[in-house]
């Protein structure tokens, strides 16, 4: 099996330093997937961006190379910033089917999580890329496409600040015809998605009753991973999975982490009710009722780049961040320069005072013009006075007022380049108890 792998991985190897249809030359290898081989490509114009290739044992399958080519089709029909934008679609000279995407840098949800203790992101940040992703979500579902493989790996934070949905390789159309899909006829009793992250109807291969629900439920189920860094079901074997995803309702959120809003609870716990026809009715519902809550959490800041990390960004692991939105940080701020003037004003004053003092007492006289004046009350720090007129100033909170996430609002920095996942299948996460602190350490704050 390595060796196989190895193998496959050497001759995607290889392809590096062509040019594809005298356009675009595959400057290096990003990443091999289950079906297809990822590159950083540039065009003949000097344009950057991603060929995702189609592996040569797929090439001859009539079916694969439809579903393959069929993804760039759907995505760009969703008309949002968050779908990955499909630049060219093309065969190469040896009959390799291949797709041009927009080059992304920043991470997945997974690598995220992989990057927090426990694997558990804060519940603002999770709140923060779920009001995203339904917008994503709505804008799809308003055009009958239905995702059906959302996971954590297909969640793309980027380092502008975007939430993008990637892979629409599976994404059922209501209308397959319009762009060349495969028919529902082949897809009759046939289970495709990611076992851990499918609602029932999916697990049970009930295609007819696959619908934005079934979206909703997939994002359900990564909030729940997000927050907890545990599946929604856990077994031993990908069959056992699909059994508990055919048969249990998921675990109520709040048992698995305690101490979370009971109102962000129920955003959860109501996308993954077995039952479709008690979770949300669409996005936009679940999105308003997402948008209230966030309302009474914590904000979720950006984090910024310091300058030397912003020009390393093409550079993997170069990208440092200057610290954690979601963590609050229990240290003074440096004083401000119009502080430090008040304060050596303040200092020369003094000196000047006791001078002139120590002067008139030398000459053994202090006339009566000179008489010292009533002490006045020093002024307050300048740190202090913004500090003040800004809390005078600050409008009460208010949950029918307050703007809701801007969907270009950023997102925590990433690092590294990446781009859209040549369909890997996701690693299983380890059932063991996170590490890096008490739920209680991490939730004290709400």
């Amino acid at each position: 099996m390595e060796r196989a792998a190895d193998d496959v991985f050497q001759r995607a190897r290889a392809r590096v330093g062509q040019v594809l249809r005298g356009k675009w030359r595959l400057d290096h290898l990003l990443g091999v997937g289950g079906t297809a081989c990822v590159y950083a490509a540039t065009h003949r114009n000097g344009k950057r961006g991603a060929v995702k290739l189609l592996r040569p044992e797929f090439a001859t399958d009539e079916e694969a190379r439809h579903r393959f080519l069929r993804e760039g089709y759907v995505a760009n029909r969703i008309e949002h910033p968050g779908a990955v934008a499909v630049l060219d679609d093309d065969t190469a000279e040896d009959g390799a089917v291949f797709l041009v995407m927009e080059l992304l840098e920043g991470q997945n949800l997974e690598e995220r999580g992989r990057s927090q203790p426990g694997g558990r992101l804060h519940p603002s940040e999770v709140a923060f890329v779920a009001e995203r992703l339904l917008d994503v979500l709505a804008a799809a579902h308003d055009k009958g496409i239905v995702h059906r493989d959302l996971k954590p790996e297909n969640v793309f934070l980027t380092r502008t600040g975007q939430v993008k949905i990637l892979d629409f390789g599976i994404a059922r159309m209501r209308d397959n015809t319009a762009v060349g899909g495969v028919g529902r006829a082949t897809e009759v009793g046939s289970v495709m998605g990611t076992p851990a992250f499918m609602p029932p109807e999916q697990a049970l291969g009930h295609t007819a009753e696959i619908d934005a629900r079934t979206d909703l439920w997939a994002l359900g189920a990564v909030m729940y991973y997000a927050l907890s860094g545990r599946l929604v079901h856990e077994a031993e074997t990908v069959n056992k999975v699909l059994l508990l995803a055919m048969t249990r309702q998921a675990p109520p959120i709040a048992s698995i982490v305690p101490g979370l809003p009971s109102s962000f609870c129920e955003v959860v716990d109501h996308a993954l009710a077995f039952d479709r026809q008690r979770r949300w009715p669409d996005a936009r519902a679940m999105q308003r009722a997402l948008r209230a809550v966030m309302q009474h959490m914590p904000p979720a800041p950006p984090i910024t780049m310091g300058p030397a990390a912003t020009g390393a960004a093409n550079v993997p692991g170069a990208a440092r961040l200057t610290g954690s939105p979601f963590s609050r940080d229990a240290s003074s701020p440096l004083p401000s320069r119009k502080t430090l003037l008040v304060g050596v004003s303040l200092a020369a004053a003094l000196v000047l005072g006791a001078g002139g003092f120590f002067l008139v007492r030398v000459r053994g006289a202090t006339p009566a013009s000179a008489a010292t004046p009533p002490t006045a009350a020093l002024p307050e720090p300048a740190r202090s006075v913004a500090l003040a007129q800004a809390v005078s100033a600050a409008p009460a909170p208010s949950a029918a007022a307050a703007p809701a996430p801007s969907a270009s609002a950023p997102l925590p920095a990433t690092t590294g380049p990446r781009v859209a996942p040549a369909s890997t299948p996701a690693p299983k996460p380890s059932t063991k108890p996170p590490q890096g602190g008490t739920t209680k350490d991490i939730f004290s704050e709400w």
